[in-house]
């Protein structure tokens, strides 16, 4: 696997043509805050963003490589938020 790390500005957007098989969030201690929103209904109800704040992170993982992660969008509130992804 190879890696691609930054710190987040603005938007990031994972969609399915960009092969990425694992994401990796993490809010600074200090001052970190972001959302992370998918794009698909589930039992009719829309997606809707959840927060991550100062010291949290999320881990999200494709199951097989032939189906690599799709429709997450991370978005920069305030602070830092590192970003890491997985090919």
């Amino acid at each position: 696997m190879i890696f691609h790390t930054r710190t987040l500005s603005g938007t990031l957007t994972i969609e399915s043509i960009d092969g990425a098989a694992f994401v990796s969030v993490a809010c600074s201690n200090v001052d970190g805050i972001c959302t992370v929103l998918g794009n698909i209904p589930f039992k009719g109800v829309n997606s809707s963003p959840i927060t991550l704040s100062e010291g949290q992170g999320i881990n999200l993982s494709a199951i097989t490589p032939s189906s690599p992660l799709d429709g997450i969008t991370i978005t920069l509130i305030a602070g830092s938020v590192d970003i890491l992804v997985g090919f």
